[in-house]
């Protein structure tokens, strides 16, 4: 029996009290590290659990960076740092607020919307 083989009929539990937002902590020199959104981190575990596929924020702080971008060689995308920091082929890529969230043959990749594709 497949369990998962409908994810909007996941119902949300409540598990425990919510907690108070943490303040942000001061950072040197104007640095600030953004977060993928509540929505964009739902949405990343929805396709996981869907797909089978862990969700890797490998690249995410070189796209917030702008150290990444996804280029074409034609037929295949990929998530491409160097050659040899890339990702297998891109099957498809969603947008979700402020990112980006990319799958691939093997892994769900989180992105800044901010990064280049060429």
């Amino acid at each position: 029996m497949n369990y998962l083989s409908d994810i909007s009929d996941i119902s949300y539990i409540k598990m425990s009290q919510p907690q108070q937002p943490q303040q942000p902590q001061p950072q040197s020199a104007g640095a600030q590290l953004v977060l993928p959104s509540d929505k964009t981190l739902q949405q990343a575990t929805k396709l996981a659990l869907k797909t089978k596929k862990p969700v890797c924020f490998y690249f995410y702080i070189d796209s917030l960076k702008g150290k990444i971008s996804i280029v074409s060689d034609g037929e295949d995308r990929i998530v491409f740092k160097s050659e040899d920091e890339h990702t297998s082929p891109i099957i498809n890529t969603y947008k979700s607020d402020n990112c980006f969230i990319v799958v691939t043959e093997n892994t769900i990749y989180i992105l800044s919307s901010e990064t280049q594709v060429r």
